[in-house]
Parts: C-alpha cells; structure tokens; sequence
C-alpha cells in the first residue's frame, strides 16, 4: 500500500507539517510506503502569507505539476489535505486512474454562512467542490467534532483524528523556568485579523494583572500580514513585560516552550473556523506540561477537563481568575501541567494517533 499526502503548504505551517509529513513517517512503521507531495516545497509554490502573490495561471502551472507526477501511480492512495487550489490534480488523477481519494480537513477553509440555491446548491465553491469530493472519497478524515458532523453529511465513513502532536520532540525539560519571571504565552500565526483580536483580548487581561504581579511577562510568538496591526496595539499598551517575539521555527518550539509557564488560547468568536480548527497550539502546551486557559469553544472543551489538566474560561473576568490562580498557585501549575502531559501521551500522541490511522487504513 502506498499514500501520498498532498498538500499546498510547506513543512513550517501545521496542516502540512502534522497531518502529512508526521502521519506519512509515523505510517513508515507500519510498513505503508509514503510520500509527501507538498506544492510549496516539491514544486515551488508561495505559501502563508505570499500565497497571495500567485494568481490563476501559477495555480494552474502548478496543478498541472503535480498531475503528471501522480498519473504515474495508478495504484496509490491519494491523502488531500484540505481543499483548496491544489486539490485538482489529486482530482483529475481519480477521474482518469480511479485512484482511490481521502479527504482530510484539519480547517474551515470555505465561506462562513454561504447561501444556498433550492436548498441544496451552496454560493461558495468551495464549499460546493468540498462536498463533491468528500463524496468520491473512499473516507474521509476529520480533526474536529464539528468537521466530522460536517462530513458525515456527504460520506457515511468519516474518522476523527486530531492534529496531536509528537510527544518524543514535545517533552518536558527536567529543569523547570523559575518562579521569579511568569510567562504567559500565546503562540500562532497572524494570517487573520480575527487572531489579532483575540490576542488583544489575552492582553486586556494581562495588563489588569500587571497592575498587582510586576514579574509577570507575556510572550506573542508568531507571524503573518497582520504583523503590524499587531504590533501597534502593543505600542499601545506601552508595557515592556509584553514581548513580540516574531517567528520561531517549529522545531525550535519545544525549546521556547521551556522558557515559559502558562499558555493562553483565547477565541473571542465562536464562529465555524474556530469551532472546526484542530488546536494544535493546546496539544503542544499539553505536551510540554504546562497549564493553558483556553475559551470554550469549539474543539477545545473535549480536551480540558477544566481543572484538572487545564483551564476553560468564557468572560474577560473568568480569564483573569484563571490566570491568577496559576500565577498564585505553583502546585496548582505542576499539578495541571502532569495531567495534561497525561492526556496527550494517552490519547493525542502521534503514535497513538498513527496506528489509528494505519488501522483505518487497513481495512480498505
């Protein structure tokens, strides 16, 4: 049996990085052949923020690419992470080989509320082509509950597997940041100005809490084309205890992640993005032992159990009692950051995660 993973974006962003590159090694061990045909790196594209720089005909060159590569192989699997521009050549490869299709979506990458004609006929094409090879798709995967529910609507086999993460590169340091510097963080890209949002939102409760803990810090790791709306309402706030730090590259993360104590994952809409993202950002805290508050929202409440491997909070005011328990609290870190290292290694890891996968895979 052979997979290929095909994906629009490189190594760096984690829908290509997690649910291609990891899945097709941890598959290797299962002796499934794999390979990663990913647009950006095999065959030259413009990801992330410069996505934007390639029109019509570099898609089209590119889809064309990747065609006469996958003609060649009639007999294997192809894995379409995600639909978006590069989901045609895998498509048109089904069409004239009948390989067999997977779709997997790990993100709501279509119109939030697109209207529908008759009732059936969604305004969105993306939506409408999503649907359409969901259906040809022999299963199909999906990272949240709210995707799954999405796809069971046009494929009677879809899998939940979230994103996980790679508990053997995600561990803990044996020695632990003193108690001298707080760091809070917030790690991600700034592709949205929705992201920005909810950054900000993290940063009104940090400046209040400011005004009683004065060794407390807050770290933003993070690129992308909102960078500088960003970076204006830090000026804003004219406090030198909250750190821009740019971007890190995913490898280095686990050693950043050292330097820290408390992740933050605010979500200020609950809108379909944010209810189907996988939160990958949560499972690497989780990994690294540290406690996070997050919104409850979304794909989120099915991880944390609030209290006990994490904290879950809604308002302004809940974050902020939330945050300063942990502050307050260093047993009530340690003990929280044990439980969600738990969590993962038992249920989000990327070994459990893969023979999961392989078991799917193995009953076609």
């Amino acid at each position: 049996m052979k997979v290929i993973f095909i994906t629009r974006e490189g190594y760096n962003l984690p829908g290509a990085r997690i649910r291609c590159y990891n899945f097709a090694r941890e598959l290797t061990n299962y002796d499934i052949e794999t390979e990663v045909l990913s647009y950006s790196e095999t065959l030259g594209a413009k990801d992330g923020e410069q996505e934007s720089q390639m029109g019509v005909r570099d898609k089209i060159r590119l889809n064309y690419m990747a065609f006469k590569r996958l003609i060649k192989d009639k007999k294997a699997i192809l894995w379409i992470q995600r639909f978006n521009y590069h989901s045609f050549a895998p498509y048109l490869t089904y069409l004239f080989n009948k390989n067999k299709i997977i779709l997997d979506l790990d993100d709501w990458e279509m119109r939030e509320n697109p209207k529908y004609y008759l009732g059936v006929f969604p305004s969105s094409k993306a939506h409408y082509l999503t649907r359409q090879i969901s259906k040809k798709s022999i299963f199909c995967i999906a990272a949240s509950r709210f995707l799954e529910e999405f796809l069971l609507q046009f494929n009677k086999k879809v899998y939940f597997i979230p994103s996980g993460v790679d508990t053997e590169k995600f561990k803990p340091s044996l020695s632990n940041p003193g108690a001298n510097e707080i760091v809070f963080s917030w790690i991600g890209t700034l592709h949205k100005m929705e992201y920005i949002e909810n950054i900000n939102f993290a940063l009104n409760c940090f400046v209040i809490l400011r005004k009683k803990y004065p060794n407390i810090y807050f770290d933003i790791v993070g690129d992308g084309i909102y960078r500088d709306a960003l970076i204006q309402i830090i000026n804003r706030f004219n406090d030198s205890n909250i750190r821009y730090k740019g971007w890190i590259l995913p490898d280095r993360i686990p050693a950043y992640l050292n330097t820290i104590l408390i992740g933050l994952l605010p979500v200020v809409k609950d809108t379909k993005f944010n209810r189907a993202k996988s939160p990958t950002k949560l499972f690497e805290y989780m990994a690294m032992a540290k406690p996070t508050v997050s919104s409850r929202i979304g794909e989120t409440p099915y991880l944390i159990k609030d209290g006990y491997n994490g904290f879950l909070a809604e308002t302004k005011e809940e974050f902020i009692d939330k945050m300063q328990k942990l502050i307050e609290d260093s047993a009530l870190r340690e003990r929280i950051g044990k439980n969600a290292r738990q969590t993962v290694e038992e249920n989000y890891s990327l070994k459990v995660l893969g023979k999961r996968l392989y078991e799917i895979l193995n009953q076609i």
